[in-house]
């Protein structure tokens, strides 16, 4: 029996729109953090935090994948702890369309058996069908069993549009969503990110500090005076 991690990233920079989730990599070192995390082996507090790294530049031509060697950032710069942790049950269904179907709703008899206060803010994912990849917040929902979203689908969801919702769990349920929010005025550096990692162990606001858990490289993130929200989801599975 094998106790496996493994995680995905969205991210939205001030009010623009939560990108698609990108894998990361949970490196060597995750078993040793996540062991230091749960039982706070090394004597110190069990805190997590979430680092923000600058990369290479050359990195905006050809991207290079991180390694499961990988102990730390490249170029880390600013880290903070993470503003929620929260349990995740994670729900998939099919959109049942009514006419005419606006392209900010999806509809599901599945959302009534979910407490609205449980999935209120949370994200959901199109998996299948129109709008494959689009992520979008809850940000409202009617007894109709109709969830508002905070902006339209990329395409007008119909019978075949398959989503996966993250709701609030009272109990672990094995996925966690790990929320973090940089601030307009913390974080900015030159403004680039290219690079992120989350830490626990003998981690602390100090940069280079604890064991890293999980890391990912993306595309340049250009933060410069902008709110940076990032969920990072984690799962955790025995095979």
């Amino acid at each position: 029996m094998i106790l496996q991690a493994k995680g995905q990233v969205s991210t939205r920079l001030g009010n623009g729109p939560w990108t698609p989730f990108r894998d990361n990599l949970v490196v060597t070192s995750g078993g040793a953090a996540l062991a230091a995390g749960l039982a706070a082996l090394d004597g110190k507090s069990n805190a997590m935090f979430h680092a923000l790294g600058v990369g290479r530049f050359q990195w905006d031509a050809v991207l290079p994948n991180p390694a499961k060697d990988d102990a730390a950032l490249v170029d880390e710069y600013f880290r903070a702890a993470p503003s929620n942790i929260t349990h995740i049950l994670e729900t998939e269904g099919l959109h049942e369309p009514t006419s005419p179907t606006p392209s900010n709703q999806l509809r599901s008899t599945l959302f009534a058996t979910i407490a609205p206060a449980n999935f209120l803010g949370r994200l959901i994912e199109i998996i299948a069908g129109p709008g494959t990849g689009d992520i979008r917040q809850i940000t409202g929902y009617t007894p109709s069993e109709t969830i508002t979203l905070d902006s339209n689908l990329s395409a007008t969801p119909d019978a075949t549009t398959r989503w996966r919702l993250g709701s609030v769990s009272s109990s672990p349920t094995g996925v966690i969503d790990v929320e973090t929010t940089f601030p307009a005025t913390e974080g900015n550096s030159d403004g680039q990110i290219r690079e992120q990692g989350l830490f626990l162990g003998a981690a602390t606001a100090e940069l280079g500090t604890g064991t890293m858990l999980s890391i990912i490289r993306h595309p340049v993130i250009t933060k410069s005076g902008q709110d940076l929200t990032q969920v990072w989801r984690l799962r955790i599975e025995v095979v």
